[in-house]
């Protein structure tokens, strides 16, 4: 028995590594899929005066391309410094922070220290080691009203490296956008060995950092749109060879099926289905665990109960009522993920609706539920997109209802209910 903990806890470490819901992933080995966009984005980078941004939905994977940009563009982790913006960052705020981390700081000039880094994981076979100790020189700042593009040309514009602003949709400060676009256009007029990586939700590049004329030439956009069936089954494939188990053919692809595109939904399956199927190995420690279709259905009951949480609180907004016990809430928002578009017709929800109350109730009486999931009141889940047509606010809600209404139709209707975006079929 004692054993069979080792090797379960070893195992463990391994599921940690491989499926990272969580977390963005950190060593390249678990990157998989977007060989196009890493190919565009090492690209641009190598271009003289060329920046990027790179875009895209909540949960495809972004700060993660962006994690491992040094990597694939062979640039010295030294030399590349990444900040987290947050609603209230200003630019002295984030470009102090990247001069601090380059060594330019409130010290005396000339000064030595000693510094290290270490990015790797723990231990094991899986692990990739991007520590240094290293001696660097600290250049002295004046003060937070001296950082600007002068500044930060002074210091970046010879050494090849990147700085990486991730999470930049939030920042609301107008000011910061207008002189981060400055900063960019100076850098590109430059020819500075240093990029700038800008990185958040968006649909264009003037959606995230404004409309600034010159950006449209200095920046490449590298958009990540939803990951397709065969990268996502990289992900689940790399797993199985680097944890040792094996995943059923057909859990597979409902994993795979419910991800809806995003990587997220993928690893957060995967990680509580290979979780669930190891602990085999405490009572047979050669065993080689497999996922079933009995670990699939513990792993749907667990992800609907950590998945995010301003998903599962979005969503209990807009289901609960308090004047009046109904479930129209729940069958509306069920009906809307149950459809294989994105943006669905009122027609189609209400016949989609009728799955689960037995009849087709009347578009006009729709208005009486689809109108409060428009406001705030019902956390404006489903906006609607055009006259007659509604989406998702949060494009990850549509796969957590999905997981809510697989969990459904495993308790409730022993399986019975068939999902039309289940019957895809990939290679």
């Amino acid at each position: 028995m004692k054993e069979g903990r080792t090797v379960y806890l070893a195992y463990l470490a391994r599921c940690e590594q491989a499926y990272r819901p969580f977390a963005p992933i950190e060593l390249p080995e678990f990157f998989k899929g977007r060989r196009e966009h890493v190919d565009l984005m090492v690209g641009e980078l190598r271009s003289p005066g060329r920046q990027a941004a790179i875009i895209g939905e909540r949960g495809v994977g972004k700060t993660s391309l962006a994690l491992l940009a040094d990597f694939f563009a062979n640039v010295s982790d030294e030399h590349t410094h990444f900040v987290r913006c947050e609603t209230s960052s200003t630019y002295e705020a984030i470009f102090g922070q990247v001069l601090l981390r380059a060594g330019a700081v409130y010290l005396p000039e000339s000064l030595e220290t000693e510094s290290s880094r270490n990015a790797a994981l723990a231990g094991g076979p899986l692990s990739l080691s991007r520590s240094r100790v290293a001696r660097s020189r600290h250049q002295v700042i004046p003060s937070a009203r001296a950082v600007g593009p002068g500044t930060l040309l002074e210091v970046f514009r010879q050494r090849e490296g990147l700085l990486i602003l991730d999470e930049y949709d939030r920042v609301r400060d107008t000011a910061t956008h207008t002189r981060v676009a400055e900063t960019i256009k100076h850098f590109s007029d430059a020819s500075s060995k240093t990029k700038i990586i800008v990185v958040g939700v968006a649909e264009t590049l003037t959606d995230l950092i404004g409309a600034h004329e010159s950006l449209t030439r200095s920046v490449a956009q590298i958009k990540l749109g939803r990951m397709n069936h065969s990268d996502l089954s990289e992900i689940v494939r790399e797993g199985e060879d680097r944890i040792g188990l094996v995943f059923q053919e057909q859990v597979r692809r409902k994993i795979i099926a419910l991800s809806d595109g995003f990587p997220f939904y993928t690893h957060l399956l995967c990680k509580y289905c290979a979780e669930e199927a190891g602990k085999v190995v405490v009572q047979h420690p050669e065993a080689k665990p497999v996922v079933t279709e009995a670990e699939y259905r513990k792993a749907i009951r667990k992800a609907t109960e950590t998945a995010e949480s301003t998903l599962r609180g979005d969503y209990q907004a807009a289901v609960i009522t308090v004047k009046r016990k109904t479930d129209m809430f729940k069958y509306v928002l069920w009906a809307v993920a149950y459809a294989e578009p994105i943006e669905v017709q009122v027609q189609q929800i209400a016949q989609n609706i009728a799955l689960w109350t037995g009849a087709r109730p009347k578009v006009e009486s729709l208005g009486n539920y689809l109108g409060p999931l428009t406001r705030s009141e019902k956390k404006r889940v489903l906006p609607r997109v055009r006259q007659g047509y509604y989406k998702f606010t949060d494009p990850l809600m549509r796969a957590y209802v999905r997981l809510l209404l697989e969990e459904y139709n495993i308790v409730e209707t022993n399986g019975q209910l068939q999902f039309p975006w289940m019957r895809t079929v990939w290679p």
